[in-house]
């Protein structure tokens, strides 16, 4: 009997050695320990986090202010913010909802189902796949076109103009991060349901996860009560600080011309829903959500976007899918004018969760809490991520403004580069002179052309910063057309007056 006893003690002692925190005793005053911490070191303004396992909310919280004003409340878990490019696997779940509907497939052409759809090369336009247009190997270079809503170019527009945009890779070899190509499968969305982006993820998404505080930012960015504020969040010698963001027009301007990329909004405690909905295979409190089968294809690895000794990533459908020694953690940021946000589920554990702030800069602070919960539930402290994230991000110095190239050719006069410069799609340039000073002009953007060298100038553009402007000669004419630097190449702009 006494062996007994022996035994079934030693046995426990096995079973609880060998079980993760989670089981034998995580609580959420634990997690809730964690997320102080973290939210006190990086002196963040706001903050609220949802954490989901086993099909269920096991920690829900909001830390902080929605801003510092005298109308600034607590946040909550019911507090809304811009969830940024974690946006981009609700446009991936929601062209998957409408595949499961309409006669769309992954392996489809594009022009297939947009006819008007055009690439600046014809051969990858005829072969560009519906399952190209999210992973980031189009042969843009990273970011291309994101300064053209800064010029007045809205969603329509960008999608017209992505076939001036000259590839700086081969198709489907290098990987680079874009935003606008998410507008191509909007446009698919948008076909096939009969309405809006923005109506067609409420009905499609939303309405049956009953996110009921979830909307997108064309809708309720400047009406929303529950919208936390914005905040800059900066380093300062040794320390942390945070500032209200002023410039919301260019962000709504923005975010607005990107929408399926970046602008849904959304609360913690609805992100619980769209966690539990993918850790059940896209089924959500008994309901399928969306099929199996293209559930199962949004977190298909598609493009190596990074690797070490340790770790590969991949891009999939609006996911990056980290594969380690560790196991696979399925994750996205999205950082944009004064929010940040971490979404990220452990299959393994059938564990997610979604951090939310409203101080815009660095991920590290969410990464950190992220890293050590994941630690937490599979039994494990093989880290500390909150020295190494903070540390990581006091030792990175802040970018410096590049150093201009010595001005040592003149520019030509004034008067020769003035004149109305035009391309297909992107419509007029107008260049003039007042008092001595060359003035640019497209759509909604102007500037003061400042000479840099020879016929090329910069300009200032609310929102983009110092853009590049180049002019050119042509056959016995001092200055034909124009050009300006977006990344990628765009083309040239020719003056009117040599147009006819």
């Amino acid at each position: 009997m006494g062996t007994n006893k022996i035994i079934l003690r030693v046995l426990t002692v096995l079973f609880f050695a060998a079980t993760p925190l989670s089981v034998v005793g995580q609580s959420s005053s634990e997690i809730d320990k964690l997320c102080q911490s973290v939210f006190k070191e990086w002196n963040l303004p706001g903050m609220s986090i949802v954490v989901v396992k086993d099909g269920k909310v096991v920690f829900l919280e909001g830390y902080g202010k929605s801003t510092y004003k005298p109308d600034g409340e607590d946040i909550t878990p019911d507090t809304q913010f811009v969830i940024a490019s974690t946006s981009k696997a609700f446009t991936s779940a929601l062209l998957a909802t409408i595949m499961d509907k309409y006669p769309v497939k992954w392996s489809d052409t594009v022009v297939n189902h947009l006819p008007d759809f055009r690439l600046y090369d014809k051969w990858v336009t005829s072969n560009f796949l519906v399952k190209d247009i999210m992973v980031h190997k189009t042969g843009f270079n990273a970011y291309a076109a994101d300064d053209l809503p800064h010029f007045g170019y809205n969603r329509d527009e960008i999608y017209t103009l992505l076939r001036h945009i000259e590839p700086s890779y081969s198709f489907r070899t290098t990987y680079a991060y874009n935003n606008v190509l998410y507008t191509v499968s909007a446009k698919i969305i948008e076909k096939y349901s009969g309405m809006s982006w923005d109506d067609a993820i409420v009905k499609n998404i939303f309405t049956p996860l009953q996110m009921t505080s979830s909307t997108t930012g064309n809708r309720s960015f400047f009406t929303s009560t529950k919208l936390a504020k914005g905040h800059r969040h900066y380093k300062d010698g040794d320390s942390i600080k945070f500032a209200l963001r002023e410039d919301i027009q260019n962000g709504y301007r923005w975010l607005s011309a990107i929408a399926p990329a970046g602008f849904v909004i959304s609360t913690a405690r609805d992100m619980g829903n769209w966690l539990m909905m993918h850790l059940d295979g896209g089924v959500f409190n008994g309901t399928r959500i969306i099929s199996k089968e293209n559930h199962s294809y949004l977190f298909t690895p598609q493009t190596i976007s990074g690797w070490d000794s340790t770790t590969v990533n991949n891009y999939a459908q609006g996911w990056t899918i980290e594969q380690s020694s560790s196991g696979r953690l399925i994750r996205h940021t999205g950082l944009a004018y004064g929010y940040t946000a971490l979404v990220g589920m452990v299959p393994e554990l059938k564990m997610g969760f979604a951090i939310l702030t409203n101080a815009g800069n660095t991920t590290n602070p969410h990464l950190a809490i992220a890293r050590e919960l994941i630690e937490m539930y599979r039994g494990k402290d093989e880290k500390n991520w909150r020295e190494h994230y903070l540390s990581q991000f006091m030792r990175s110095t802040a970018r410096g403004t590049a150093r201009e190239s010595k001005d040592s050719i003149a520019p030509k006069r004034g008067e020769l580069y003035t004149g109305s410069y035009f391309k297909e799609d992107f419509g007029d340039v107008n260049v003039s002179l007042k008092e001595g000073r060359l003035l640019f002009s497209l759509k909604d953007a102007t500037g003061e052309l400042k000479h840099k060298n020879g016929d090329t100038f910069t300009v200032t553009i609310s929102g983009a910063g110092s853009i590049e402007v180049q002019f050119f000669p042509g056959i016995n004419i001092p200055i034909e057309s124009l050009t300006f630097k977006i990344g990628d190449p765009i083309g040239k702009f020719y003056k009117r007056e040599n147009l006819r």
